[in-house]
This record gives structure tokens, sequence and C-alpha cells, in this order.
């Protein structure tokens, strides 16, 4: 007769390795499967070479609405509490930078700039600094003054920002998650799950080299094929997924941390920012953000793209001016030869003027996919995480966890919500005072 899991948990990132984490670590749970397509924890999403190393919000994104900050940063800010804990030692995971800033360029940009300052990033972050003076910020950031128009005007918010493996962090989730010798810790690697069955109060998963496991509760946190997998379970019926492939250039390294440019509120989208790699070996910018068939990076899947298709998908890029501007900016950055040409005029150039276009490559071995949800019935843009089932259902034991930047940052906050929602579906018990020593108290979920 098969083992019953009381957690089976679906893909091995940064937030289903941190699910596990605190499902062992804190709670009286007694079984939990980790399954993993790839040979070890945080080999997509999470690898530092698909992401920009960046711990979300460090107040560079402008496009997110104060609300949006507030939660994403109290949730980001459990990152250096684990680094810095007894679970994160001997594991290095993340590092502080030399400077952080966002900057605008010209009077507009500006303008905006000092309104999202007072509204959004001064609320969540005290020792932000508003700051014009060239010669102030050249002293941060020499390249982002140098070879500038005399003229031109430009203003920073000056912050605090980290560069963090989130590949490390999920690899050290995982140790910790295994250190439980009198639980029964399962981990699974070059396993794909295929095909998800409902059997009456248990979930049975199916693989592709054809074993299956069952479990009382199911976490599914597989990137960009969580909603397909939720669709399996009639869940996410009202939603659409929209991969987007994001693509970096390099540079010689001029940048001594994180310089992040103009967002459009509401857009899910990063703009072009330019970051110190995380060995300071060069500068990065990016990432590109283009349609791609792709849902993972250069892995093709028709059936999956064919499965995904709907009207809604073409409809929303169309329909939406700000997303269609910036998939027709970002297509044209694509364009072999003549993409790399507009990316340096436009984009590089914005943030580190004296660059020549000799010195900016491109970086193939940098980038990935991050897949957006569309609400089919609203045509919103989900920006960020979300869970489904979006409301808690009886009798429905899953978190299906679709988590595109900022997910990463937020991993303990998301995998924090999802052992609320399993505790209380199987009746454990969560040691909220152990708990809190590390990560001081969070909000009711």
């Amino acid at each position: 007769m098969r083992d019953v899991y009381d957690v089976a948990i679906i893909g091995m990132g940064a937030v289903g390795t941190a699910t596990g984490f605190l499902l062992t670590e804190f709670t009286n749970v007694q079984s939990v499967l980790f399954l993993e397509k790839e040979n070890s924890a945080g080999q997509i999403a999470s690898d530092r070479r698909t992401n920009s190393q960046t711990r979300h919000p460090f107040g560079g994104e402008l496009n997110y609405t104060p609300a949006a900050v507030k939660a994403i940063k109290r949730y980001s800010d459990m990152i250096p509490s684990y680094a810095n804990s007894e679970y994160g030692l001997g594991y290095d995971i993340l590092r502080r930078t030399k400077s952080g800033m966002v900057l605008a360029v010209g009077k507009n940009e500006k303008d905006y700039l000092t309104r999202k300052f007072h509204d959004t990033v001064k609320p969540a972050f005290p020792n932000a600094e508003l700051m014009e003076d060239k010669e102030d910020i050249a002293k941060l950031e020499p390249y982002v003054v140098k070879g500038r128009k005399k003229g031109e005007e430009i203003g920073i918010i000056k912050l605090h920002a980290d560069i963090v493996d989130f590949g490390a962090l999920a690899r050290s989730f995982e140790d910790n998650a295994r250190k439980h010798q009198d639980k029964k810790i399962d981990v699974k690697f070059n396993t794909r799950v295929k095909r998800i069955e409902e059997i009456s109060d248990e979930y049975d998963l199916h693989t592709d080299n054809g074993g299956s496991f069952s479990a009382r509760y199911l976490v599914v946190s597989a990137g960009s094929y969580t909603l397909s997998f939720a669709k399996q379970l009639g869940l996410g019926g009202d939603f659409v997924a929209f991969p987007v492939a994001g693509k970096f250039y390099t540079s010689p390294s001029v940048i001594n941390g994180k310089v992040y440019t103009f967002q459009e509120e509401g857009v899910p989208f990063a703009a072009t920012h330019a970051d110190r790699e995380w060995d300071g070996a060069v500068t990065r910018y990016g990432p590109t953000a283009t349609p791609t068939l792709m849902f993972e990076k250069n892995r093709l899947d028709i059936r999956e793209f064919i499965d995904n298709l709907d009207p809604v998908l073409l409809d929303t890029v169309i329909s939406k001016k700000a997303i269609r501007n910036i998939m027709i900016k970002n297509i044209a950055y694509s364009v072999p030869g003549m993409g790399r040409h507009l990316f340096w005029k436009y984009e590089a150039r914005k943030i580190v003027p004296s660059i020549p276009y000799a010195d900016l490559k491109p970086a193939p071995e940098f980038g990935g996919i991050r897949t957006v949800g569309i609400n089919k019935r609203t045509r919103e843009l989900k920006l960020g995480e979300f869970t489904l089932p979006e409301v808690p259902k009886d009798g429905v034991n899953i978190c299906a966890n679709m988590a595109p930047s900022p997910g990463a940052s937020g991993s303990l906050g998301i995998a924090y919500k999802n052992v609320a929602k399993i505790t209380k579906a199987l009746g454990l018990e969560f040691d909220d005072e152990k708990f809190t020593k590390v990560f001081g108290k969070l909000p009711v979920v």
C-alpha cells in the first residue's frame, strides 16, 4: 500500500523550499515530500543567473503601490532575518551593495520621482533620500554622471540595497528541512509530475518515470507551470498565463550597486536597471520583457503553449496601451543586430551615458522566463504573486503559488501564508513563539 504524505510540494524554488522549511521547523507535520524535475533545488527562476538578485522592494520599484511596497517589504525583510540566524549560517545568501538608487532623467521623470518618493518610498524606507546634486550622485555612482549632457536634469532616490542568491537560499531551506530525522522528509530530484488526480481526500501525483505518490495536502510552486497544474484540479479557470522572456546585456564593471530607472505604476514588468553582478566581474543591464512561446528558458513547449492559448492574451496586450508599448519596445530590442544598438542608445546610455557601444555585450548566460497571470474577466495583469484558490474553499487542500518577480523576495512570506492554510486544514500546531524569535511578529493571515 502506498505511503500517504501529510504534504507534497511540487517545485523546489525559493517558495516551495521555504514552505517545506517552515512546515518542518515550526509545525508538528510528520511527513513532507518534495518533488523537483531538476537535479537540485533553485535551478530555474531562483537561480541567480535568471533574475537580478534583488531583494524587493528596496524602494526602486516605482510601479508598486504604497500598499504593495509595505506588504512586500515586510516579507522580504524575513530574508536577512533568516540569513543572519542559525539557519542561514554557513550559506552565502545575501550581500550588501555599496549603493542603491532609482534614477530619473529629465523634468517629467523627476517630478514623478519626487511624488513617488513622498507617497510611496519614504513612508516604507525612512532612511531614503531624494538627491539632485550631480556631484553627490557621482560619489555614489560615478558612471551615472560621467559623460552626461551638461543641461540634462537628473535626480535619484538614494537607498540601501542587497543582492541575494535565491538559489542558495532555496538550497539552504532544503537542507534545514532535511535535518528533521524525527520526521519523514523525502526529496525526489529528476522527477517531473505529469498528472494530478484528486481521489477522495487525497491527491495522487503521477510522474514521468512511472512513479506515483499521495498526499493529504498539495503545494504547487512550479513557476510557469503552476497554473497548468492548478487547472488539472479545476482551479484557475479565470486566468491565462502570459510568459515573458527577460534578457540581459553586460559591460565591464562600472556600477557599484543597483541603479533602477523610471517604472510606470501598475505595470508588472521591471524597467531596465543596471546591477553589479554577484562576483563584481560585470555590470548587468536589463531585463528586457518580450512575449515568448517558452515557459522556461531555452525549452520550447508547444503543447503547453497551445493549451494556454486564449484570445484574452492577445486582446490584453493590444488593448492596454502601456503594456502594448512596452512589448513593442522590447521586441525591437530583441531584433538581431539592430536590437543591441537600440538598447544601448535608449536604455544602457540612460544609466551609463559614457558606455561605448562595443562594451555592451548580449549575455545569453543570464535571463529567464517570468509568467504573469491575466484575469480573463477583468483583463487585469496580476502584479507579483498570487495563490489559487484565491478564496479558501472547504475540502480544497491546495496552495498553487504563482510567484513571478518579486516572488522570490517574498518567498518566506508566501510560505508563511501557505503554512497557515495547511495547519488549519490538517489540524497541525504552529510554534508561533519559536517563529517570532527569528522573524518577528507577522500579520495574521
